[in-house]
C-alpha cells in the first residue's frame, strides 16, 4: 500500500523537486567536498578519492544528480517505480555512469550494496515519512553499508510547530492532498536517539524554524549529522 501509495503522489508530480536542500550543499561543502572555483573543487579530507554516497530515498534524484556534479560517486534508492523512472532519465541527460546500476527501485531496509560499501550518505524529508519501526529498520541497514566513522546527513520533522507540543512525537495520517495517506512521524530529540541507538550517534544536531510572519504558523525541523559507530 506504502509504495502504491508513493508511485501515486509522483504520477501528480506532487514530489518533483530539482535543486538540491541547502542544508545537503552544506553537509557536502563541510564534511567531502566543496566548489572553490568554476571547475574546482576542494576535498574535506585530504587525499580521498572516489567518493562514495548514498541518497536514502533519492526521489527524482536531485541530490543524486548534486553529488555527481560535485565529482562524486553518487547512487541512489527509492521505493517509487515512478520517481525511480524519472531519475533514471534525468541521470542520463547528466551523463552520470550507468544510472540503471547507480539508481535503484527498492526497500530502504533492504539495500543491494555491499557492507561499508558507502562513505557518506543523505536522506532529506524520508525517515519522518513511514512508520518508526520501518525507519529504525532502515538505519540498521544503512549502518551496514557504512564504514565507521562514516557521516550521514538527514532531517526530521519536529513536533514544535504550531499545531503541536514541542516534544510531540507521535504519528500521523496525511490527509492534505499532497503525500495524501502517507505517514507523518513527529520527532524529539529522545526519539531520534531511540531511532540510531547502537548504530550512529549524533555528530550535529540543529532545529531550524520556519515561521510565517504575514499569515502566522511555524513549523521545525531537525537537522542532523550523525557518525556511524
Amino acid at each position: 500500500m506504502t509504495k502504491k501509495l508513493w508511485d501515486m503522489s509522483y504520477e501528480k508530480r506532487d514530489n518533483f523537486v530539482f535543486y538540491p536542500h541547502e542544508e545537503v550543499i552544506r553537509f557536502v561543502s563541510k564534511f567531502i567536498r566543496k566548489r572553490i572555483g568554476l571547475n574546482e573543487f576542494q576535498n574535506a579530507v585530504q587525499g580521498r578519492h572516489g567518493v562514495r554516497v548514498l541518497d536514502l530515498g533519492c526521489g527524482i534524484g536531485r541530490h543524486v544528480l548534486y553529488c555527481h556534479e560535485m565529482g562524486l560517486e553518487a547512487y541512489g534508492i527509492d521505493i517509487s517505480d515512478t520517481a525511480i523512472e524519472v531519475a533514471r532519465e534525468w541521470a542520463d541527460q547528466k551523463q552520470l555512469q550507468d544510472p540503471k546500476v547507480r539508481i535503484c527501485q527498492g526497500d530502504i531496509r533492504h539495500l543491494p550494496f555491499e557492507d561499508s560499501f558507502f562513505d557518506f550518505a543523505v536522506s532529506h524529508g524520508v525517515l519522518d515519512s513511514m512508520p518508526f519501526e520501518i525507519a529504525q529498520a532502515a538505519c540498521i541497514e544503512l549502518a551496514r553499508v557504512m564504514p565507521v566513522g562514516g557521516l550521514f546527513y538527514c532531517d526530521l520533522i519536529s513536533g514544535d510547530d504550531s499545531q503541536h507540543a514541542r516534544e510531540f512525537s507521535g504519528e500521523e495520517v496525511v490527509t492534505t492532498a499532497h503525500e495524501q495517506g502517507t505517514i507523518q512521524m513527529y520527532f524529539n530529540l529522545e526519539k531520534i536517539v531511540s531511532m540510531i541507538h547502537g548504530f550512529f550517534e549524533i555528530d550535529e544536531c540543529n532545529l531550524i524554524r520556519r515561521e510565517n510572519v504575514l499569515g502566522g504558523g511555524y513549523t521545525s525541523r531537525y537537522h542532523l549529522v550523525l557518525r556511524r559507530n
